[in-house]
């Protein structure tokens, strides 16, 4: 039996743009062609609120007899200020929309007692919810749109001090043209009442008209700042932080949003307008809307607004979800940006690298600019900011000019996380992870790093350290490694049988972990030897580095012929995280490999002096004198794939937790089987294809 899909249908393009809209409105497809409303397979006609042309949709749904229903914004809806930012909730209300308060929306009949879902306003574990909630978006400083600087969210206000007074008034002007003003009560004279009641009660000094930003920079009107002018009232156009809005004694409000989160905050709000949030008893109210006679609670209003009316969407996974976890998400990108504490010049970062790296420092408050290696080195000394910092890739060698210009200067590093992305970096695929080290970088053993003083002083709790357990396991579960291949089957283990075999992981010749953290083995003939000569019967196989086996690098070994003699199989066939599955040791001088093999519980004997040694989990033939702490593997972990690292969503351009970017993983290593193992023409045309996604990254 054959499924129809269920299929909605909306005039508007802009709706059908939306990321996961198939989510939020619970159908198979949204479409635009007409045919659908004759066919009798659609749910519904979607518009955008209360826009005038929604009527088109409106006599469309009474022609085809369906559903016309509206949508908007949520009430946390987004995270930052870019151009089409990822909506995290919309309302869907076949009624009305809450902004209109000439009619009904199911918003307000949920508060009047009139929608099935009604009970729950006062159900306990509803209530204890929505408490705990009021708290951690209070706690949060969370908002609407949440595009308060970073700086902003960690003080109490953002931008203009605020003078103290023992009364103080805020009032609210918004922008003409705002739906939510026409519909909610407001017009000129009725903002103009609003400012001089302030004035009267408080006093123009003890008065601050809040006015939109664009409105002060000419690119937007708004109603009051003639008037605050002639009144000598002083005007507020900075973002304000929801938290400053509980120190005033009176918040004035149209219909602004800003006295719903007065409320949440503890503060005073008085209405001139019809709001959603107003005619509860909760408010003061100059102009009562007769429909609403119920009366409710602070927690009540939150579980119908925030709870019951809006749909939430992981913006990551795109998957129907809750409340707490759009504000877990609102956390993590706040607590990303918090790493990004200065501005950056980027020195010598390579195009197609730029717009990925952009999207790892993106913060709201200021921007970071790019210099080329030879800006850098043309500049004096004295043209670089001491306030700012300079940022470079990786760190290269000792005796290059771009290190030597680095000296007297604040330096951070980015590099590769360690889960980077199906399939290689030198085939320009983009990474999923990086991190920013402001002490030196995780592979340079001369000096400490951001993730080595992490390693010896970050103490992880028991949430924590089960969280790492878990994290093991899945990495386990799905051979997850830095680079993923398409195998991810045991296969090809008919040499390995019966055999208790030592793994020497081979690395790219030059390379920088190479120079910066190993001393007396620092090539891999080097290390073949020296393994071969400690274990003169064991069997012994050397896998190359998959950047080697690619043909994209060289790991210093000019004919392997001459192996035959110091190891028994030099794998190319099987990628690492299978053969590493069939070995009992694996030898390294610094290779994550080594890292990866701690994880299935493998003996690991490092030559080198790589960031997981010297803790008490390797065999290690190298000192440390900086590293003086035991750690469980469960700590290593916890502190290196999530605390150090930054992990951002390639589609969506926001950051995610490890155990999102795994499962991104996965998904795309299904899609991306065939192009992994392209050969010739088809290797390239790949290449040319992810040089492409880089510099469009999560565009």
């Amino acid at each position: 039996m054959t499924v129809k899909a269920v299929v909605g249908f909306t005039l508007s393009s802009g709706i059908g743009r939306i990321p996961h809209i198939e989510k939020f409105l619970d159908v198979d497809a949204l479409s635009r062609n007409p045919l659908q409303l004759v066919k009798g397979h659609c749910k519904a006609v979607y518009s955008w609120g209360s826009k005038p042309y929604s009527v088109h949709s409106e006599r469309l749904a009474q022609q085809f007899n369906l559903p016309h229903i509206r949508l908007e914004d949520g009430f946390i809806c987004s995270f930052g200020k870019t151009v089409r930012p990822r909506k995290y909730s919309l309302v869907v209300d076949p009624v009305g929309v809450y902004y209109d308060a000439t009619r009904p929306s199911r918003l307000e009949n949920i508060l009047n007692g009139e929608d099935i879902d009604s009970a729950l306003l006062n159900d306990p574990i509803t209530v204890a919810r929505a408490k705990s909630l009021i708290k951690r978006i209070v706690d949060g400083r969370i908002s609407k749109y949440n595009y308060l600087s970073v700086a902003a969210n960690q003080s109490n206000s953002a931008g203009q001090e605020i003078p103290h007074s023992d009364a103080m008034a805020l009032v609210v002007d918004q922008t003409m043209g705002d739906q939510s003003v026409r519909l909610g009560g407001m017009d000129q004279q009725r903002f103009n009442q609003m400012l001089d009641c302030a004035v009267r009660e408080y006093g123009e000094s003890n008065v601050i008209v809040k006015v939109h930003p664009d409105v002060l920079a000419g690119k937007k009107s708004g109603y009051l700042t003639e008037q605050a002018a002639q009144l000598g009232v002083r005007v507020l156009g900075d973002d304000l932080s929801a938290d400053k809005l509980a120190d005033f004694n009176c918040v004035f409000v149209g219909t602004s949003l800003l006295g719903m989160e007065a409320l949440l905050h503890g503060g005073t709000v008085r209405c001139f307008g019809q709001p959603f949030y107003s005619g509860w008893g909760l408010t003061t109210d100059e102009t009562p809307q007769p429909r609403r006679k119920a009366r409710h609670n602070l927690e009540a209003l939150f579980i119908a607004a925030y709870l019951l009316y809006p749909c939430y969407v992981d913006p990551v996974s795109g998957s129907v979800c809750e409340l707490e976890n759009i504000i877990d998400h609102i956390g993590l990108q706040y607590a990303q940006r918090n790493r990004i504490n200065r501005r950056y010049t980027c020195v010598g970062i390579t195009p197609w690298k730029k717009g990925y790296i952009d999207r790892y420092l993106q913060r709201n408050d200021f921007a970071h600019q790019h210099w080329s290696k030879r800006t850098l080195l043309s500049a004096a000394n004295d043209a670089i900011d001491d306030s700012e910092a300079l940022l470079v890739w990786g760190r290269k060698s000792e005796d290059s000019a771009i290190e030597s210009h680095l000296e007297n200067h604040s330096v951070a590093r980015m590099e590769d996380g360690f889960l980077r992305s199906v399939g290689l970096g030198s085939n320009f695929t983009a990474p999923r992870s990086l991190v920013i080290d402001d002490l030196g970088i995780y592979f340079d053993a001369t000096r400490p790093s951001r993730l080595e003083v992490l390693l010896q002083n970050y103490r992880c709790n028991d949430q924590q350290i089960q969280r790492a357990g878990q994290l093991i396991e899945t990495l386990k579960e799905h051979r997850i490694s830095k680079y993923i291949s398409a195998n991810d089957e045991i296969g090809g283990a008919e040499f390995y049988r019966d055999k208790t075999v030592l793994l020497v992981i081979g690395q790219v010749q030059g390379d920088a972990s190479l120079r910066y953290g190993t001393t007396d083995i620092r090539t891999n003939l080097d290390l073949i030897n020296a393994v071969r000569q400690a274990n003169p019967a064991g069997v012994i196989v050397y896998k190359p580095h998959p950047d080697v086996v690619s043909g994209n690098r060289d790991d210093g070994i000019a004919n392997y012929g001459k192996l035959s003699s110091l190891c028994d199989r030099v794998e190319t066939e099987l990628p690492i995280q299978n053969v590493m599955h069939l070995c009992e040791e694996i030898h390294t001088m610094t290779s994550l490999a080594g890292m990866e093999a701690l994880l299935w519980g493998k003996k690991v004997v490092t030559y080198g002096r790589p960031f997981y040694a010297g803790w008490g989990l390797t065999s290690d033939s190298c000192q440390f004198e900086r590293r003086q702490r035991k750690l469980t593997l469960q700590e290593l972990v916890y502190i290196s794939y999530v605390e150090y690292p930054a992990y951002l969503d390639i589609t969506s351009g926001e950051f995610t937790s490890v155990e999102n970017t795994i499962a991104a993983l996965v998904e795309e290593r299904l899609q991306s089987a065939g192009s992994l193992t392209a050969t010739g023409l088809e290797k390239y045309v790949n290449i040319v294809r992810n040089i492409r996604k880089g510099l469009t990254y999560a565009a």
